[in-house]
């Protein structure tokens, strides 16, 4: 975890009642390197069709224009691209491929709230996140 991150984790924990209020200022390309590194490399392109080996050959370049369009407010999600994958009954259910960039960005902003809503959640629970008790406040 990275000092911005830890220091997000911190802030949740010891003023539980703290409204995060710039959540989205918090993507930065270290926010964004950080989520390139939990991304599955080998998931199925999006609507654009550029798969995540691709998206790495330009790795620094592509980060950092998307960092600028994140920063200046430019950034815009992409469509998203639809597949129907076959059931065992004969039918078939429709799955959405995202592009690699609004992974990245999906990601990064996962970490963020993940640091935020950690800490509301009880220390001898165990599993995925979103398994844990949710502690009143």
């Amino acid at each position: 975890m990275t000092t911005e991150l830890n220091t997000i984790a911190f802030k949740a924990q010891t003023h539980s009642k703290h409204r995060f209020q710039n959540v989205y200022g918090q993507l930065t390309d270290d926010a964004l390197y950080r989520a390139w590194a939990n991304l599955n490399k080998n998931s199925a392109a999006g609507i654009d069709g550029q798969t995540a080996k691709q998206f790495e050959t330009r790795l620094p370049d592509n980060i950092q224009r998307l960092h600028q369009e994140l920063k200046s407010g430019r950034y815009r999600v992409n469509d998203v691209k639809r597949v129907y994958i076959p059931k065992a009954n004969g039918k078939e259910r429709p799955l959405g491929l995202p592009t690699v960039e609004d992974k990245l960005v999906q990601q990064s902003v996962a970490d963020i709230l993940e640091n935020i809503w950690e800490q509301d959640f009880l220390r001898n629970s165990y599993g995925n996140l979103y398994k844990f008790v949710f502690l009143a406040r």
